[in-house]
């Protein structure tokens, strides 16, 4: 159940690279409720088409583990991400299933399984549709503000969700995504960036098929 938890929000991880927030962005006291309201207003999409590079840094090995390809989202259908490099695989995460495809299998989790595994597995969708009310059902959110540029942290709520996750942190300057760190209860954590962003109406209806289709 971990393993499968941690497929669906490593599927659907997004962040733009840009030049690093202030140092000291996350001092201080985190601000809770409404005040997450703008950062909410900035990151909400209909639609995002990008590239990303990730890195997922585990204790027991000398260099992290690198992997690139491209994500698209879309407000109904859900996240799609396919990796290109070290190898093949397509993770499509639905309102309702995650779909994984590699080497010819395809495999599909209903995300019913567990009230935990929809709540991590569905996050990044829920934060890019902007829904503050479904994404305070499993964690606490809190934001801090330093002139242009934002982090907004996300903490399960829940015990058997903190098993697996101990803190997401996403961090935006004005309207973008800029970095988003997953730092699991073992202390591994991944990092994940994007590039050639396209929002909205730049992205086609054509590249929403093809990234959805079976």
């Amino acid at each position: 159940m971990k393993r499968i938890a941690l497929v669906l929000v490593l599927a659907c991880v997004p962040a733009l690279a840009a030049p690093g927030p202030p140092a000291k962005l996350m001092t201080g006291t985190a601000a809770h409720g409404a005040a997450t309201d703008p950062v909410l207003a900035h990151v909400k999409l209909d639609r995002m088409s990008c590239t990303f590079t990730e890195e997922k840094h585990v204790a027991l090995l000398a260099r992290p583990l690198r992997s690139s390809g491209r994500i698209i989202f879309d407000r109904t259908k859900g996240i799609s991400r396919t990796t290109l490099a070290p190898k093949k695989q397509q993770v499509v995460l639905t309102p309702t299933t995650l779909r994984m495809k590699s080497a010819g299998h395809t495999e599909e989790v209903p995300l019913d399984k567990s009230k935990d595994l929809r709540a991590f597995a569905t996050v990044f969708p829920t934060l890019l549709r902007g829904d503050r009310k479904e994404l305070e059902a499993a964690f606490e959110l809190g934001v801090y503000s330093d002139a242009d540029w934002w982090a907004l942290t996300l903490t399960p709520k829940a015990d058997s969700l903190k098993k697996l996750v101990k803190q997401v942190t996403v961090v935006g300057n004005k309207s973008e995504l800029v970095s988003l760190q997953i730092t699991e209860a073992s202390g591994d954590t991944t990092e994940t960036q994007l590039a050639e962003i396209k929002k909205n109406g730049d992205v086609p209806d054509s590249e929403i098929t093809t990234a959805f289709e079976k």
